[in-house]
């Protein structure tokens, strides 16, 4: 485990037998007054500013803005670590609507450069996995924009990597929790995984007001071992055990992420076996929602197609009807690669 900024910040300060309030003034600093440089401290005197700058850089951020995309109400972020690995962030805004009368922004932030999982229909995937991020490297994705004053109503770790595949997730969602730091409400945050069973046993016992997205893209066990070989180490069954035992435990509404293909996973028949495998949950089956997405392609993944929206219209009625709550997500990012699935951090041009 990696010693976050601030604590390295704090030993420094001891060392030098600073007072206690040094330390908050710099935790202030940084996550409050939305510092970009250590320099700009002025509650530090030049001696200890000098420090602080001669170990770390000027430069609060772990991560450097290196390309920047727009496009509709997505803003996508190419962002490089000290070490050189790339990750990319997604803003989203949404449009008020009949439920809220103001405009909310929410993140996609990565846990890791590349991925080990090598799901067939992901981008980020083909890449392979380079590197898990530092709680700093996660939590400043979000102080990013803090600095630049821009919103952040939500958070969720659908980007770049498996979440529970880094044991640095736990740290940086206290950053990003911490009412003195980020302080954004655990309600506000959202962690989706491929089925690391683990990972949703820690997320139920030490984070129980956090939210849980599973990506599960097909109910039917072979076809999943293949598409995601993440399921011959935890198969749907032994997944949904553990989604079940979130749901009982927090009764939090829980989250299946199914990304339509066509020819592959939008038939009729996989409609009726998710409805099969949700209904199997018991009592507290009303709490499982389904996102559906419309498969967003992208660099390495071109044996897969978007479905017709008549496809995907007949899947959804077919959820719909069995009294499931089914949503069909907006592709924010498309044109810009900044879409579910398709984050691939430049690596084939760079």
């Amino acid at each position: 485990m990696f010693e976050t900024r601030l604590e390295k910040i704090g030993n420094i300060l001891s060392n030098m037998n600073s007072p206690p309030y040094r330390f908050e003034q710099v935790k202030q600093a940084i996550y409050n007054n939305g510092i970009e440089s250590y320099s700009e401290i002025s509650t530090l005197s030049k001696d200890l500013r000098e420090v602080v700058i001669e170990k770390f850089g000027d430069k609060v951020l772990s991560l450097i803005n290196i390309y920047e995309m727009k496009g509709g109400q997505a803003q996508k972020i190419l962002f490089e670590t000290t070490d050189r690995q790339r990750i990319e962030t997604v803003r989203m805004l949404f449009k008020p609507t009949d439920e809220r009368d103001y405009f909310h922004s929410s993140l996609c932030i990565s846990s890791q450069s590349g991925c080990a999982l090598a799901c067939k229909f992901c981008a980020t995937g083909a890449i392979g996995f380079k590197k898990n991020l530092t709680a700093d490297e996660i939590a400043d994705q979000v102080l990013y924009f803090r600095q630049k004053k821009l919103p952040v109503g939500s958070v969720s770790f659908m980007g770049m990597g498996e979440p529970f595949a880094n044991p640095n997730l736990w740290e940086a969602i206290k950053i990003l929790t911490d009412k003195d730091k980020i302080g954004i409400s655990r309600h506000k945050i959202s962690v989706s995984t491929v089925g690391l069973v683990p990972g949703i046993e820690r997320l139920t016992k030490e984070f129980p007001q956090i939210n849980l997205a599973f990506s599960l893209h097909t109910p039917f066990r072979d076809q999943r071992a293949e598409l995601m070989p993440i399921t011959k180490a935890y198969s749907i069954e032994t997944v949904m055990e553990a989604v079940k035992n979130y749901v009982l435990s927090t009764n939090n509404k829980v989250f299946i992420a199914y990304a339509l293909m066509e020819g592959t996973n939008d038939s009729l028949e996989h409609a009726k076996a998710l409805v099969s495998l949700i209904k199997k949950q018991g009592a507290k089956s009303y709490l499982y929602h389904v996102n559906l997405i419309r498969f967003n392609p992208g660099p390495g993944t071109a044996e897969f197609k978007r479905p017709s929206v008549t496809r995907v219209d007949k899947f959804m009625e077919i959820i719909e009807k069995a009294g499931i709550k089914v949503t069909l997500r907006q592709s924010f990012g498309l044109d810009i690669y900044a879409a579910c699935g398709q984050l691939y951090g430049k690596y084939e041009n760079n």
